[in-house]
Order: C-alpha cells, then sequence, then structure tokens
C-alpha cells in the first residue's frame, strides 16, 4: 500500500509542469507493465483482455492507453466497452436492491448469454454484431458495431463485471484480468489518511456534474448505491486479476480542489456527514492548487475533467 504526503504534493506543486510530467511517467510505466504481461498472456493462447475496476477508476482512458501500447508494438488491438451488453428484458423486469430501488451495478443487467458467444467467437476469430445500448432511452439500439478479431489481434474489454465468473463463465479462461482502482492513499501532516474511495468520488462529482447534467448532491446521494455495488459485485473478484493496476495521479486532487470545494459547500452538510464525505473537503483545503491548463490532454484525468468527444 502507498502513501502520499500532502506536504510533498504541495511541494511538487511549486513547479506544475515538472509534476505532472513526472507523474504521467509514473503512470505510463504501469501502462507498459500491464501490456508486456498481456502481450505475453496472447501469445500463449489468451487473445482477451478483461478489464474490471470501480466507478471513477479510470476504466476507459487505461484501456485506451493499453490497446495503444500493444498497437504501437505490434500487437493491433482494440478496446470495447461492456456496457453495449446492457439490456432490458422484454417483460421490463429490472434487479432491485434491499430498499427497492433499481439495481443498476448489477450483473443481472447485462446480457450474460450473448456477452459469453461473442467472447467465444472473438478468440476464434468469428466476426460479430456487438449490440449498443442507448442510455438516454434505457435500451438496446438498433445499431450494432462489426466487429472481427484477425489472428494475432487482442481485444480488450472492460466494464465494472469484467471480472465477475457469473457473468463470463468459461470464456474468462480465454483473457488476462486486469483490475484498476485507485489504491494510493493520500496523508496529512496530522497523519489522517484520505480512503482511495474519495478520490474516485471527486472524480465522478467532476465528470457527472461537468458531463452529465448531475449536481454534487445527485451524486452525493448515489454514493450509497455505487458503494454497495462495489462491495458485492466488484471486490470479490479483484483478487482474481493477473494484473493489478493502481491509477492515483499524484497531481490530480491539486486540479480538483477548487472546483469541488466550491460546489462541496452548497451541499447540505448533513447529507455529506452521514455519506462520509465531508472527511474529502478538509483535505482538499490543505492542498496548493494546480490550474488545468497544465493539464496534457492525454492525461487519465481528462476522463473527469475534459471535453467529450
Amino acid at each position: 500500500m502507498e502513501y502520499f504526503n500532502i506536504s510533498d504534493m504541495n511541494e511538487a506543486s511549486r513547479d506544475p509542469a515538472e509534476f505532472i510530467r513526472w507523474s504521467q511517467e509514473r503512470y505510463d510505466a504501469k501502462v507498459e507493465a500491464a501490456a508486456l504481461q498481456i502481450r505475453e498472456a496472447a501469445e500463449h493462447g489468451k487473445p482477451l483482455v478483461l478489464l474490471s475496476g470501480p466507478s471513477g477508476s479510470g476504466k476507459t482512458t487505461t484501456a485506451g492507453r493499453i490497446t495503444q501500447w500493444l498497437t504501437d508494438h505490434g500487437h493491433p488491438s482494440h478496446t470495447l466497452s461492456m456496457d453495449n451488453y446492457y439490456f432490458r428484458r422484454a417483460d421490463g423486469w429490472m434487479p432491485r436492491d434491499e430498499e427497492g430501488q433499481i439495481d443498476y451495478e448489477s450483473p443481472e443487467i447485462i446480457d450474460m448469454p450473448l456477452l459469453r458467444q461473442h467472447l467465444e467467437m472473438m478468440a476464434e476469430c468469428r466476426p460479430v454484431e456487438m449490440p449498443t445500448f442507448d442510455f438516454a432511452g434505457q435500451r438496446r439500439a438498433e445499431k450494432t458495431i462489426p466487429v472481427h478479431r484477425k489472428p494475432g489481434e487482442i481485444i480488450v474489454m472492460e466494464g465494472i463485471h469484467a471480472l465477475n465468473p457469473q457473468v463470463l463463465g468459461q470464456e474468462a479462461e480465454l483473457a488476462t484480468g486486469i483490475y484498476i482502482s485507485v489504491r494510493t492513499r493520500v496523508r496529512d501532516d496530522n497523519g489522517f489518511v484520505l480512503h482511495p474511495s474519495r478520490i474516485r468520488l471527486a472524480r465522478r462529482l467532476l465528470r457527472d456534474f461537468r458531463h452529465r447534467g448531475q449536481n454534487y448532491a445527485d451524486t452525493v446521494k448515489k454514493l450509497r448505491s455505487v458503494d454497495r455495488g462495489e462491495r458485492l459485485y466488484i471486490n470479490p473478484h479483484k483478487n482474481s486479476a493477473a494484473v493489478q493496476f493502481d491509477t492515483f495521479i499524484p497531481y490530480e486532487l491539486a486540479v480538483y480542489r477548487n472546483e469541488v470545494l466550491i460546489y462541496l459547500n452548497k451541499v447540505d452538510a448533513t447529507l455529506l456527514e452521514d455519506l462520509g464525505v465531508s472527511e474529502l473537503m478538509p483535505m482538499l483545503r490543505q492542498i496548493d492548487p494546480i490550474s488545468e491548463k497544465f493539464v496534457p490532454e492525454h492525461a487519465l484525468i481528462q476522463e473527469f475533467i475534459g471535453d467529450e468527444d
């Protein structure tokens, strides 16, 4: 387990360009190490990669960086999203949690038989028509995406349930598993430690507000459901992954600081306290801010702060 001290963070922030360059090198080294392990596994009969991690872990960016490294080094690779296999049953049934609310974190919203069939067909280089899901309409779209893996190519499938054996069945044996999340703890001078889940929360607060039309209170209110989903459906399978990847970016809280503090201060304090979010604010206040203008376009945190395509 790695710790990063706020005092060290503030010292490094005096030269933000160098701090960001050093942080990017750390992340790139992890991408390369993961890609090398995937390449070796592919040469021994595992042409698929299953990349999982909780919400806010940076799955989309990390999957893309790994496929780019593999492609640049002679192993053409493609990233696919397991979200495309979301579906609603014809009878309208949806899984529910203990409070009777729709459980959007449940693996039962995945079309498991179709996903397993397609993974097997991809491994055998047979063409598939991958479905797409209309999130606005909450239904499977008519559009499909043709996927035809060629011999030697690698497919990276990313999604929160990508390591769940209930979802994948025997097809998991054809793949290298990767689990990514924020694992580093941030510590202040008094010894208080910020849990990595709160760093992922900061990422989601920014992403949901900037790109999904949700205010900070909306995202905070979903926290109990998101945490429940991680506990039940993601964490039990993380140790099965061959590759463990910490996506903590040492300068990221300095970039998030000002905006997150401004908008969290507008959320009901009792709600923040009840959900354990209030501890994030005093930690952020101790961090010297870094302007977003220093963040490169290819940085992982652009997944949360950057413009969407």
